[in-house]
Formats: structure tokens, sequence, C-alpha cells
């Protein structure tokens, strides 16, 4: 798979969040995003899956035009939204039946995968930070999707968890998965990516060695 973004900026009331974005991403490689609050990397996020509208410019998957919501594709965009008395399955197994690609031993598997007790039955609300990102990782890879967008996907994590976490992000790579990240952690964008972006302003300002 590739994806392809030319010229793409989102302009609103005459203030410019992103400009002249242009990449090209390709399968079984992961795409690190750096750079200070507001630099635009989340408004990039929303634009690429479907969930904001560009002002201009075009993104085209294996050459094809993309109109509305990007397919087949996990992610983590800010602070993901659950059913706060229900348990992290009953949460996951709600979002599952949109699409019909997880069952329930999928589930188990990836709430396990990311530390998670699947027989736990605490309410989502009473989770703490830590946790409640776990099941975002969770909720991401559960329909074993070909694009990863990960938005800060490390932040309240132990160290244990962390280290994880990378693991099995570096695993979809192998497995050919299209990935992108942002993180504030040097340590996450030199361990994971294989190319780095810097942004401010809602420009591309350089790559990061």
């Amino acid at each position: 798979m590739q994806i392809r973004m030319n010229n793409v900026c989102k302009t609103i009331k005459g203030a410019t969040l992103l400009a002249d974005i242009s990449l090209t991403l390709n399968s079984g490689k992961i795409y690190g995003f750096v750079g200070d609050n507001g630099a635009g990397k989340t408004v990039l996020f929303k634009i690429l899956l479907g969930l904001m509208r560009k002002t201009s410019g075009s993104i085209t998957i294996d050459g094809v035009e993309l109109t509305d919501l990007l397919q087949n594709a996990g992610f983590i965009i800010e602070r993901p939204e659950y059913i706060p008395y229900y348990s992290a399955v009953k949460n996951l197994a709600v979002i599952a039946a949109y699409h019909m690609k997880a069952d329930r031993a999928r589930i188990r598997e990836v709430l396990e995968m990311f530390g998670l007790d699947p027989d736990d039955k605490k309410a989502v609300g009473k989770y703490s930070l830590g946790m409640k990102q776990k099941l975002a990782l969770s909720m991401a890879f559960m329909e074993n999707p070909e694009i990863l967008i990960l938005d800060e996907p490390l932040n309240a994590l132990d160290e244990g968890t962390v280290n994880n976490a990378r693991n099995h992000i570096l695993e979809a790579r192998e497995q050919g998965k299209l990935i992108l990240i942002a993180s504030h952690y040097k340590e996450d964008i030199q361990s994971l990516c294989d190319f780095v972006y810097r942004m401010k302003g809602g420009r591309i300002v350089g790559n990061v060695e």
C-alpha cells in the first residue's frame, strides 16, 4: 500500500493548521512525527483518517483518491471515548460489532497483548490513565488493520508496558503494516521509526536523522 499526500492544507477562519503537506508513505515502514503542541501532528492524522476535512490538496491510496473515512485503519487520537460503566471486553465488543472483524477470542487476545486481564469486570471509568492507554492500544490493534495511526501511544505507561508495546509495533511493521506515530519522547522515535519528520506551524520543516 502507498499513501500519497500532495499539498494538503487546512485552514479554519483564516488560521493555518496545515500548510502544503506532501508525503509518500509506504507499507512496512514506521513514520514518526515530532514537534511542539500545536505543530499540526494531530490535525495531520485526523485529516488522513477522514475525521477532519482538508481545505485543499489531495490524498490518494494506491492511486485512488481518498474522499471518505480511511478504511482498515486502527488509531489512537487524543483521548479515546469509552462507555465508562462497561468493562474492557464489553467496550471492545461494542466497537467490534461495527465491522465484525474481531471475535471474542481476538478481543481477549489483544487485551492480554497489552497487559489487561480480559476477565476483569472493573468498569473502564475506574481505570487509571495507564490502564486506559493499554485499552486504547488494544482497540487500535484489535481488527488487525493495515494502517496504524498512533498519536502519543505510549503515554502514561510503565517501563515494562512501554517495552512490550514497542515490540508489538515493531512486529506490526514486520507484518507489512503502514504505521504513523507522533510522540514527545525521543526514545520512542529513535527505537521505532524508519523516517522522522519535524513539524512546526502546520508545516513539515525537516527530517530528523
